[in-house]
């Protein structure tokens, strides 16, 4: 996946030019919360994330539902991880901080973390591939979008890191 986000990154500055085939949704589920703008490329899905803060017992420890590969672009975050099927939480096996510049990939099914902004929120880049069919905690109620002003937000900070060369 980690070659696949590479890939990503090469493509993002054209995808930056068209905003209309990006879409967005406010994760606001269960902390933290994200602001999310998202696109399908082939049999993947590109996730561009604002993550606020929260705190330590707050943050959603959770599997992923697809394989994923993340880049932090800005500030930093704290994440546990841990192993396990099914539904309920397996025990954290080691908890970490990532700065900007880190790259990481979760590429099991059973693979738990939690992400946990320090200090200020966090923005990252995500692909996903497709989904395992793997249950995980998700919203109870359909999410809503992102208003003008948070999408613009996150397309600006993409544009600033991501310039045309």
């Amino acid at each position: 996946m980690l070659v696949t986000l590479r890939e990503a990154e090469i493509l993002l500055p054209k995808w930056l030019e068209n905003t209309g085939q990006w879409n967005s949704v406010y994760v606001d589920y269960h902390p933290p919360f994200v602001e999310r703008l998202w696109r399908q490329w082939g049999d993947y899905r590109v996730f561009l994330h604002r993550i606020h803060p929260c705190r330590l017992e707050e943050a959603l420890f959770h599997p992923h539902p697809w394989p994923s590969a993340m880049k932090i672009l800005s500030g930093k975050y704290e994440m546990a991880v841990g192993f396990g099927g099914g539904e309920a939480s397996p025990p954290v096996a080691t908890t970490i901080i990532l700065v900007e510049g880190t790259m990481y990939e979760m590429t099991h099914p059973d693979s738990w973390h939690y992400v946990r902004p320090l200090g200020e929120p966090a923005m990252s880049l995500m692909v996903a591939g497709k989904p395992w069919g793997r249950l995980f905690p998700g919203p109870e109620t359909k999410l809503q979008p992102l208003s003008e002003e948070q999408q613009e937000r996150i397309f600006s900070f993409f544009r600033q890191i991501y310039k045309k060369q």
